[in-house]
């Protein structure tokens, strides 16, 4: 009886343990605003004005994204921005430069900025589950 009370007790202290280090999604208005720019500069011409209706980008916004990027963890958006876009010349921006991008294009997906930047660190951002159904 008292091993499966142990084991019992070790098993939830490991789901707190996961819960607690688990990061939340944030970033903030100057981070969405930088993005918003270099999207215009560097994004526009593939996804389209309105982040959905480009010639030759994939949408950004609404129901294809948030379908493909559900169940995934913000940093394996961050770490495909980051290595594959601009399309061929992955790495082209700074890390910062690509986090605001995704800020960006986070809140045009309905995710409401917060007091807290963006972290540019994967293994961080690999804790946070994108909130798309």
């Amino acid at each position: 009886m008292k091993t499966i009370i142990l084991s019992a007790s070790l098993f939830m202290l490991s789901l707190l343990t996961s819960v607690s280090t688990a990061q939340e999604l944030s970033f903030t208005d100057a981070q969405v605003e930088s993005g918003e720019a270099l999207y215009d500069e560097f994004c526009v011409m593939c996804h389209g004005d309105n982040l959905e209706n480009g010639r030759f980008g994939t949408p950004l916004k609404g129901f294809f994204f948030a379908n493909r990027w559900k169940d995934r963890s913000l940093g394996e958006l961050a770490r495909y921005t980051w290595e594959e876009m601009p399309e061929g010349n992955g790495k082209y921006l700074n890390m910062d430069e690509y986090i605001a991008l995704i800020a960006f294009i986070l809140e045009a997906n309905g995710l409401e900025s917060g007091d807290t930047a963006m972290s540019e660190d994967f293994a961080e951002l690999d804790t946070i589950t994108l909130p798309f159904e």
